[in-house]
């Protein structure tokens, strides 16, 4: 029943109860039964549902209505939402990119040469039998070659500058905050529709690599918005160029409109890359001032920033992602660098993290190897697992992504030609591990297609039985668990312990275990039995030390538990004794 002719119904009934209130008992009930018949004659014809045209009008006007009120907030960095009839089916892809800058974006490509090299590909891997046709190599430019191989190999995604470490934005932009700051002044991606349209029907992956905060055009332009100098200016990092101060909001609306463009002319996944403030922070901390800081540390700026990003975008339909340097899967704290990444703030605001993990960016005696560049496979695996342990202490983290070195590191003392297989020893090393996705860097956008066939090489039994994937064994986990204990190492002894168990915000768990203040002061594993498939129970004597008193058993029972992948350990309950002061 139409909601008109009920209300019609009501009032009647109502009016007919007023009226006939003073009627004798008999009288009113004969009164009460008329309405209904009167309602049968005058029923009013239920209304018809408006048309499909009609409802899109009415849509088209209230959007129209919104975008002059967005319009007017949003002054400068005004950017219109998605078309409401466009397509909002947000693609997702186990993602395996190659990295292309803004100049080889725009260049000119034939498909007839991307299907050449396709073939030559195919051929030099032996995959379609045929001998390998040299006779064209020289007519493909870089562009055609990264879309060849694509067709050729597991490579099926594009990380493109849209933004870049010069502060260019590589398009032709519409946006008037960017004419303002003249930031896309001779865009060498100025035709981008053919590329875009040719990677869509192609089914390849689109990502949109923007630069946050090192942007020395737009400090140029804003230097109100870059990190200042104290004494006055504009501080200069050590290549001489400028960064804008990642504290300040009207530098994230920046971005973000930046980001939102690239979303509408097609891109699945925003990147941000240097979303971080400078290295080399103990020269300039003293010297420098960040408006908008507010006592915050430089990581909650980045966390702070990547929510409101996440925020901003959501209507877009696109995926985000962000750079950080590959130290910060070792690291805690945003320590010592001081550039505002810590793993576990990043990893939680977006979709996708991507460490930098490039082996000639490791110093002498990183994890032990003198010339780390002389070891993909290794620093690759160590710097991934540690990646997944601190993905594995969080409920919800970003997927792994990592960032692979695709260039040889000449200037690097004592390395080796980054040839296929010292690039795809990276690939192995995360496949080994479960990682399914990927990203080559090489800045001149050099790609070597054999790099991209290296399945053969992945040993599947690297994980051996009984042991995590943090190569633990269950009473190397407990060790590991009790001497962290022992000497208050409490970034490990949250990483140890199972989710559940604890605050999952690191700062909370640091203030509740400093409110009882346990220390470990001794302790022997006596004895670990397994219960199940990836749980174990450990008898140990155990002698505590807190705030609180002091708690001493033999053969105290704890727990050793598989949690994503990696050994956890519970604790028995505790019942602090207080200390006889005596």
């Amino acid at each position: 029943m139409k909601k008109r002719t009920l209300f019609l119904i009501l009032t009647i009934l109502v009016f007919s109860i007023l009226t006939g209130c003073a009627m004798a008992p008999q009288d009113q009930t004969e009164q009460q039964q008329e309405p209904e018949e009167a309602v049968e004659a005058e029923e009013i014809p239920e209304e018809e549902e408006p048309s499909q045209e009609e409802i899109r009008k009415a849509l088209l006007e209230e959007r129209e209505e919104l975008e002059k009120k967005r319009k007017e907030e949003m002054g400068e960095f005004y950017v219109p939402l998605p078309p409401l009839d466009g397509d909002n089916e947000l693609q997702t892809e186990k993602a395996k990119a190659l990295y292309l800058t803004g100049n080889v974006a725009g260049f000119k490509f034939q498909e007839e040469d991307i299907d050449y090299y396709a073939d030559y590909v195919l051929a030099l891997s032996g995959q379609s039998g045929e001998t390998p046709d040299t006779s064209r190599l020289g007519d493909v430019n870089k562009l055609e070659v990264a879309l060849g191989i694509a067709k050729a190999s597991e490579i099926n995604a594009m990380v493109i500058d849209i933004k870049n470490d010069h502060g260019l934005v590589t398009w032709e932009s519409d946006l008037e905050i960017v004419n303002q700051v003249g930031s896309s002044i001779n865009p060498p991606f100025r035709d981008y529709e053919p590329l875009m349209t040719y990677l869509e029907e192609n089914g390849i992956y689109t990502i949109a690599r923007i630069v946050a905060f090192k942007d020395p055009i737009f400090a140029a332009k804003n230097p109100a918005h870059a990190i200042l100098l104290k004494e006055g200016g504009v501080y200069l990092d050590n290549a001489g160029e400028s960064w804008v101060n990642p504290f300040d909001q009207y530098v994230w609306d920046y971005v973000v409109a930046v980001s939102k463009e690239a979303a509408l002319r097609g891109f699945d996944e925003i990147q941000y890359d240097y979303v971080r403030f400078p290295d080399n922070a103990r020269y300039y901390n003293p010297i420098t001032e960040f408006p908008g800081r507010d006592g915050k540390d430089k990581d909650e700026g980045i966390e702070d920033f990547l929510t409101y990003a996440s925020e901003q975008l959501r209507p877009y339909n696109v995926h985000l992602s962000a750079d950080v340097f590959g130290f910060i899967t070792h690291s805690w704290d945003d320590k010592p660098e001081d550039i505002g990444q810590t793993w576990r703030k990043i990893a939680n605001k977006v979709e996708y993290i991507c460490p930098m993990i490039y082996p000639s960016h490791y110093g002498p005696g990183v994890y032990g190897f003198d010339v780390p560049d002389r070891y993909p496979y290794e620093v690759a695996r160590i710097s991934i697992m540690e990646a997944i342990e601190r993905n594995a202490a969080q409920k919800k983290p970003a997927i792994i992504r990592p960032w692979f070195q695709g260039f040889t590191a000449s200037w690097v003392k004592g390395n080796i030609r980054y040839d296929e297989k010292a690039i795809s020893d990276q690939m192995v090393a995360a496949a080994e591990l479960g990682i399914e996705e990927y990203i080559i860097w090489s800045a001149g956008n050099n790609y070597n297609p054999m790099s991209f066939f290296y399945h053969d090489r992945i040993d599947d039994s690297t994980r051996k039985e009984g042991h995590d994937i943090m190569d633990r064994t269950p009473e190397m986990a407990l060790d590991r668990f009790l001497k962290a204990e022992r000497s208050t190492r409490l970034p490990q002894v949250y990483l140890l312990t199972p989710i559940e168990e604890r605050a999952e915000d690191y700062d909370q768990f640091v203030e509740d275990y400093e409110k009882i203040n346990p220390v470990l002061q001794s302790f022997a594993i006596n004895e670990i039995i397994e219960i199940d498939d990836g749980n174990y129970l450990a008898k140990v004597d155990v002698d505590y030390k807190s705030d609180i008193g002091v708690f001493a058993m033999v053969n105290a029972e704890f727990m050793i538990k598989e949690e994503n992948g990696v050994f956890k350990i519970s604790k028995p309950e505790i019942e602090w004794v207080e200390q006889n002061m005596e």
